[in-house]
């Protein structure tokens, strides 16, 4: 039976454990995203070489009993151009078809990490919308006949509220499958209880175990006759089916066969030269096929679009370093990209498009909550995943393949990584951060002051912020509620960037924790929510003066990006970073 789809990995429960504690070291409440940012030169960083040489040793032990399972494990910064770390095992039980040895310009099959391509090209187009209806693109979906003439909500698919975003993020309802049929393969079903199908019953085509590829006459001869799961946007249900219809409206919009599009407009720019859609490598001996592996080579027709790609370590990596440096999408798509579409049943686990969102708050020594956008691909015996981690701008990729391979392993991989060196690049970031924009800013003329400093919690901490003679953060209590004392609750600022700059400068907000780390802890312990003190959204820019927000921080920089100056806009006054 086919498996090219990817089950939501679960890697996410061994990030997720302690995901009942605050929102981040001290209490703190950090806002989502990078808290600092990400460091451009991790390599350098001591700690980080010492995580990668300890990964690598966790992972060459984890591979040691894998003698008929190949895989390569690396993670890039987008700044870098060599990756920080990379492994590659070959087994010693080798397919002769294939590569003798496993190195970055090995080609697997890929699975289900093939249907961010078809999102992608979409959000390409710039008059195209999520909000789109599916139909307006792919009309012939308004004839796909069911198996019965029973027509209502229950038997068939209401095409005219399923949109383009409903189905990048398996919110569209529709079925998961049709080559997926038991009925297709040569197997007496009758056996364990099943009744005898005709052949009308049958779609006739898989693209293996001797049947042919299927084709798009053919999908839209079967597709009908599957029952819709839900109504659109109620529930998340993986869809392989959804990503070849999102291919068939790229080609219907740009006019071109959907391969020749992705070819053109994403594997070129990127130089993927070894990532194909719908043919293996032209030379079998490019590619790690595992023994007994029947199907490499085969193709699925059009569900190729959904799980057929196949591609290496340099290829994917180029493709996450393209993403995340907005070279194929410009920035604004890429940062709405980069978001959540819906939740699901686990609270560890969001859906973007087709993003499988993990989000662990146990990862970095700050503890605060950071985000995984993940596409996991499980084809016969390959499984693998991608992973981007905006925050500290990381690609991660894992490609396995073998009667060893399974998404337990990749998961256990990807949780070494993740584990071992996410610390250390907090690390380089703090390290690097200090520096640039770290230290005490000062203007004598008006006696203000403010030092910035890195600790373990996320951020830079606030302290002596002094201007024209008044401590801001003990006269807190004023600004905020100027009937109350300034003293009535604990308070402590963090500094944290905005992703806003012009030219050489830069943009950060302050955050003003007010209450203890204990009164924090104990209002979410008597909540029936995670985290209920923690509200950074609805909470910043809420002081203003004179159209100014008295947390606006605007940093000149030099032409190295270290800080020379900082504008505090609310109070009005320039402070010049000591030497």
């Amino acid at each position: 039976m086919l498996a090219y789809f990817a089950r939501p990995t679960t890697v996410f429960a061994a990030l997720v454990v302690g995901n009942a504690v605050q929102a981040a070291l001290h209490g703190h409440c950090p806002p989502l995203g990078a808290v600092l940012p990400a460091p451009t030169r991790p390599s350098a960083h001591v700690s980080v070489q010492a995580a990668v040489a300890d990964v690598t040793n966790t992972l060459r032990n984890l591979t040691v009993g894998l003698d008929a399972t190949g895989i390569s494990i690396a993670v890039k910064s987008i700044h870098e151009a060599d990756p920080l770390l990379e492994l590659h095992h070959t087994p010693a039980l080798l397919n002769t078809n294939g590569t003798a040895a496993i190195d970055s310009q090995s080609v697997y099959r890929v699975g289900s990490i093939s249907k961010i391509f078809a999102v992608l090209a979409l959000l390409q187009q710039s008059h195209v919308r999520w909000d789109d209806l599916i139909t307006d693109y792919v009309p012939e979906l308004l004839e796909l006949r069911g198996e019965t003439d029973e027509i209502n909500d229950i038997t068939t698919v209401c095409w005219n509220e399923v949109t383009l975003g409903s189905l990048a993020s398996h919110m569209s309802g529709i079925g998961t499958d049709l080559v997926n049929d038991l009925g297709t393969l040569p197997t007496d079903w009758t056996q364990i209880g099943l009744p005898q199908l005709d052949e009308t019953q049958k779609t006739g085509c898989a693209g293996v175990l001797g049947l042919p590829p299927c084709d798009r006459a053919q999908f839209f001869r079967d597709f009908g006759k599957r029952h819709p799961v839900y109504a659109p946007f109620t529930n998340p249900v993986y869809s392989n089916v959804a990503s070849v219809i999102l291919g068939f409206a790229v080609e219907a919009i740009t006019n071109a066969t959907y391969d020749n599009y992705v070819k053109e407009s994403i594997f070129e720019p990127l130089s993927m030269t070894n990532t194909t859609i719908f043919d293996a490598p032209k030379n079998d001996a490019w590619g790690f096929i595992p023994v007994n592996e029947m199907w490499w080579g085969s193709s699925f027709g059009y569900e190729d679009m959904a799980g057929g790609f196949y591609s290496n370590t340099v290829d994917l990596l180029s493709f996450g370093t393209g993403i995340l440096k907005h070279s194929v999408l410009d920035a604004p798509k890429t940062r709405k990209w980069m978001k959540p579409e819906s939740s699901t049943s686990s609270s560890g686990l969001l859906m973007g498009g087709p993003w499988e969102i993990l989000r662990s708050k146990t990862v970095t020594k700050d503890k605060r909550l950071v985000e995984f956008y993940c596409k996991g691909g499980n084809l016969s015996t390959y499984n693998n995943i991608l992973c981007l981690v905006p925050d500290y701008d990381l690609v991660i990729t894992i490609l396995s393949g073998g009667s060893q391979s399974s998404a337990d392993l990749v998961d256990l991989a990807l949780t070494k990584v993740v584990q071992g060196l996410l610390p250390a690049i907090e690390e380089a970031g703090k390290t690097e951060a200090s520096s640039r924009f770290g230290g005490t800013y000062v203007d004598s003329s008006t006696n203000s002051t403010i030092t910035l400093s890195v600790d373990d919690a996320p951020g830079f901490a606030v302290s002596n912020w002094v201007v024209r003679d008044v401590d801001i953060v003990q006269n807190y209590g004023r600004f905020s509620s100027p009937s109350s004392s300034p003293q009535d609750r604990e308070v402590s600022v963090r500094l944290y960037p905005t992703n806003l700059s012009s030219g050489y400068q830069t943009a950060w907000r302050a955050f003003f924790d007010v209450g203890s780390p204990e009164q924090m802890a104990e209002k979410d312990m008597n909540s029936f929510w995670p985290d209920a003190s923690c509200h950074t959204w609805g909470s910043m820019d809420r002081l203003t003066y004179g159209f100014r927000s008295v947390d606006e921080f605007i940093f000149s920089v030099s032409g190295r990006g270290s800080a020379q100056s900082v504008d505090l806009r609310a109070f009005r006054v320039h402070l010049q970073k000591a030497l």
